[in-house]
């Protein structure tokens, strides 16, 4: 069986329906997202109308939770404005869907015990980079593999205890590769490939602009930063 992985969509509808296109090439039968479903881009309603319809298991993000609870307080002009404008034009639906978002999930397939959360089992909203994993969040979450998000960076590390991986963003990679980033777990060998996959970026500059969201969030995307 093979799950696909995803992180921080952040309101990048046309980049998701590049990567979910891809895995349904690849034959992917689910996936899994460790949050920030919105922030940055300009499609909140269409992403989250994506995430039901593909039954898509996620937990929320920083961003998410933002989102619901109003404070942008810890987050800087450029994001604080683009949650501001995904507050008023998100429907009340889809609202109540990233309310209802846990922060931490575990997912069981074939005997394999998959945990997702946004930034570290030890603190929701830490950053952890390659040089920051250790097998100790194995263990604290008594998974095979632990799927992170949160700094926008692909990556995986395997250790003993099981696979630590980090699918990379699908909406705002910061890697310097402005593809879109995802990975796919093979549940039959247990091994995890991290993939690319261009999208149109022009047009979700185009529908920031339209949207006024800031131009910095805009231009970033063409870099990958």
């Amino acid at each position: 069986m093979l799950i696909g992985l995803i992180a921080d969509v952040h309101s990048n509808v046309v980049a998701l329906e590049a990567v979910i296109s891809e895995m349904d090439a690849l034959g992917v039968e689910k996936i899994l997202h460790a949050g920030d479903i919105v922030g940055y881009n300009p499609y909140p309603n269409e992403t989250i109308g994506l995430f039901k319809k593909r039954k898509i298991i996620s937990i929320r993000g920083n961003h998410d939770r933002a989102l619901v609870t109003g404070d942008t307080s810890g987050f800087n002009a450029y994001a604080a404005a683009a949650l501001e404008w995904t507050g008023k034009v998100i429907t009340y639906e889809n609202f109540e869907f990233i309310s209802k978002l846990k922060d931490i999930e575990a997912v069981w397939v074939e005997n394999t015990k998959i945990v997702i959360v946004h930034g570290s089992p030890k603190d929701f909203d830490e950053y952890v980079y390659p040089e920051d994993v250790e097998p100790g969040f194995l263990t604290m979450t008594d998974s095979d593999k632990l799927v992170l998000g949160h700094t926008h960076i692909q990556f995986e590390k395997e250790f003993p205890e099981g696979i630590v991986v980090n699918p990379g963003s699908v909406g705002q990679p910061r890697d310097l590769n402005p593809d879109s980033a995802f990975a796919i777990l093979d549940t039959d060998t247990m091994k995890i490939q991290l993939k690319r996959k261009k999208y149109d970026i022009e047009k979700v500059i185009e529908d920031m602009q339209k949207a006024y969201l800031p131009e910095k969030l805009r231009l970033r995307l063409r870099d990958g930063i």
